[in-house]
């Protein structure tokens, strides 16, 4: 049976990540946004204002007044909190509590410093972004820059290993457990890639954040499908059983319609477009409950399906240990998604001292931040011929978004998930649009996604990004 072993490579990863830990190196220079920010750390940090300031500071880039701010200004709103509606016709009523009884906000604004970065539109975004950065890119913000290349590098390099290794396990496992691949990246494959993004929602929700949580399902499920789908699409046809994944697929756009009719108010669901809705705790045990019948119908499924035969390479897989090959597709898991973790923001920050447009930023590491998982493993998939697994994944990926990201995150918060306006006037129709468009690919493709489809569905996720972009709502 062929062996993997990781040898010094994972090594030195994660001596990198030691030397992160212990503080061993940092950048000396700081922008006008990281002293702010290092200045009022503690109340900029705070999940209240976490919650409201980015809106605040995106609303007052957008209202074109910078040239209307003067210091006299911003102490008078502390002074009186009510006159910031003139500054800032459309800001969130939430923040107005906020500055009038939070000493650390009405002490951001009398900061003269804060003054000299409302006039910088570019130093306003850095600021948003810090508002929003996890721990770690925070911890790595202060890393100088020939330490940041190396940690992208040997992440890297390791996020392509990891998917080596994760797509043969996975071939492996379907094999000994006699499943379509298609069935092995739908659940076990889907469910390690989309885990540390439902962990993250999780808590967002939990810490009063829940918008985060159903904003990262929907983009992520735009992306998978158009991008990454479409992608790996461009690189190779994707073969995959017919039968199987057409059903598949089916669940798949059911889960997003599904999705759009729980978070309706059905007493007004006109409303739903000026007003939002929510997608209740209860609505979130339900979800939990269709994932488990999900990965048990899937396994139903692929038991009635004629299984592709296997060539001689894989059968000493056969007679190999199956926990033992578990557990290895479980750390190649590990591995893709911790590369990713630490990928995603060292070139964010590169990105940034590199003075890379704030646009570019969004359009791309934005996009595929939380999808990087799913990305390699499928780019992996179809460079080793296994089209059907990429499939696979991502159909599961786009379930388990709806049933496993939003669902958890909705029951573990009593309020469930708050669906703003945006999601109904944009994400939600441009989500299932995408859905339908695959749908019918899968249709009308017979055995193979092909080259052709591909291009269509690029070209339908850069629609979705560029009206985002025209319209000013985040897609992802």
């Amino acid at each position: 049976m062929k062996t993997h072993i990781l040898d010094g490579r994972l090594i030195i990863f994660f001596c990198i990540v030691c030397c992160l830990v212990s503080n061993v190196v940092y950048a000396k220079d700081h922008s006008l946004a990281e002293q702010i920010f290092e200045r009022h750390k503690s109340t900029l940090q705070d999940n209240e204002v976490q919650n409201v300031l980015p809106d605040v500071l995106k609303e007052y880039k957008e209202s074109e007044t910078q040239a209307k701010l003067t210091e006299d200004s911003l102490k008078q709103i502390v002074a009186n909190p009510e006159s910031i509606k003139e500054l800032i016709p459309a800001i969130d009523e939430k923040f107005i509590p906020l500055l009038n009884g939070n000493s650390g906000v009405q002490a951001l604004f009398n900061d003269a410093d804060f003054h000299t970065l409302l006039q910088d539109v570019n130093a306003i975004a850095e600021l948003t972004r810090l508002i929003k950065a996890g721990w770690l890119e925070l911890r790595m913000r202060n890393i100088i820059t020939p330490l940041l290349l190396l940690i992208i590098i040997v992440a890297l390099f390791t996020l392509g290993k990891g998917a080596d290794f994760l797509v043969d396990e996975a071939v492996a496992l379907s094999t000994q457990w006699g499943l379509g691949k298609a069935v092995i990246g739908a659940t076990i494959v889907s469910i390690g890639t989309t885990t540390p993004e439902a962990a993250v929602s999780v808590l967002s929700a939990i810490q009063g954040k829940p918008g985060l949580a159903l904003g990262n399902a929907v983009g992520s499920i735009i992306c998978d499908t158009g991008l990454i789908l479409g992608l790996a699409s461009l690189i190779a046809p994707l073969s995959f059983n017919r039968q199987l994944a057409s059903r598949l697929s089916n669940v798949q756009v059911s889960a997003g319609i599904l999705l759009v009719l729980a978070c309706l108010p059905w007493t007004s669901p006109m409303k739903a477009f000026t007003q939002g809705g929510v997608l209740p705790q209860f609505i979130g045990f339900v979800f939990v409950v269709l994932l488990g019948l999900y990965i048990w119908q899937s396994i139903r499924w692929a038991g009635s399906t004629t299984p592709e035969p296997e060539d001689e390479s894989n059968a000493e897989s056969e007679a190999s240990n199956t926990f033992g090959t578990l557990l290895k597709l479980i750390g190649a898991m590990a591995v893709v998604v911790i590369s990713a973790q630490f990928l995603i923001p060292a070139v964010s920050i590169l990105a940034t001292r590199f003075k890379v447009p704030d646009s570019i930023i969004s359009l791309t590491l934005v996009a595929f931040g939380t999808s990087l998982p799913e990305l390699v493993t499928a780019v992996t998939a179809v460079r080793r011929g296994h089209g059907e697994l990429a499939v696979g994944n991502i159909i599961g990926a786009d379930i388990l978004n709806v049933l496993f990201v939003a669902g958890v995150s909705a029951a573990a918060t009593d309020g469930g998930l708050v669906a703003e306006a945006h999601f109904f006037q944009f994400a939600f129709p441009a989500m299932l649009f995408i859905l339908i468009v695959f749908r019918i690919g899968i249709f009308v493709s017979g055995s193979q996604l092909k080259r052709p489809f591909g291009v269509i569905l690029v070209a339908v996720w850069l629609l979705v990004i560029i009206l985002s972009g025209i319209l000013g709502i985040d897609a992802h």
